[in-house]
């Protein structure tokens, strides 16, 4: 018998700098609807909880998490919140595990900075870039907005927009000519980070009886279930068995 891990791909509630973001709710439907996700989520019955945050912050998070616990807290609007403190408590999770790495990412053009030179320097690719991943990509972020949470995380589980949300990852690593590996640089800080992320996930499992659920912004998610997956100490569990 193998440890399980469940990665479900989340759209991050509040503001962010993805890609594409979809435009958040108010904090009375998040709340309401984020109640549907956990009773779905809790069907997993997760032993561990982890999610998209950095270590160095994990003190801060267990602390807001004790509160919560206690019933003092004012809930912010993000999914750890939202979610991830309701599961954790209704799963009987003491500590929750910030498993995310930044890095110094100013050492590296940022994602913007790519694609801004694309348009530049690459007019075409720029413009294949937009029309086949990111402006679909777009598109399919302004329709979640009419979505339940529940629904939303649904979509973005489904086994096709997970491989489209990486595929556009591999159109980057073209960006550039001849020995100008203009992408590169942040591609290889992002396959770091999700490396690192696996790693700490790897790190959460002690027993055969663990059973880690992931919840993690969707552009991760083929990433680290391929890691966990290659790795062979875990089963990684279909997110639609979950989810549907």
């Amino acid at each position: 018998m193998k440890p399980k891990v469940l990665v479900i791909g989340v759209y991050h509630f509040g503001e962010t700098t993805d890609l594409t973001k979809v435009e958040p709710k108010s904090m009375e439907e998040f709340t309401s609807e984020s109640h549907e996700v956990v009773q779905v989520l809790s069907r997993f019955n997760p032993t561990r909880l982890a999610v998209e945050a950095v270590p160095e912050n994990s003190v801060m998070l267990n602390e807001r998490y004790a509160a919560y616990l206690a019933g003092d807290v004012l809930l912010e609007k993000n999914e750890i919140d939202l979610v991830g403190f309701p599961l954790a408590k209704q799963a009987a999770i003491q500590e929750i595990s910030c498993v995310d790495w930044m890095g110094d990412i100013s050492d590296y053009a940022e994602l913007g900075d790519v694609l801004q030179y694309a348009e530049e320097h690459e007019p075409e690719r720029y413009q294949h870039l937009m029309r086949h991943y990111i402006e679909p990509m777009q598109q399919e972020a302004s329709e979640m907005v009419n979505l339940t949470v529940l629904d939303a995380f649904r979509r973005l589980n489904h086994p096709k927009v997970v491989r489209d949300m990486h595929e556009v990852y591999m159109e980057f690593t073209m960006i550039g000519k001849e020995k100008n590996y203009y992408a590169t640089d942040w591609l290889t800080w992002w396959y770091k980070r999700n490396l690192i992320i696996y790693t700490n996930m790897r790190r959460l499992i002690t027993s055969p009886q663990d059973r880690v659920l992931l919840l993690i912004g969707s552009g991760h998610v083929h990433l680290v279930k391929q890691f966990l997956r290659e790795s062979g100490v875990c089963d990684v569990v279909d997110a639609g068995e979950v989810l549907n």
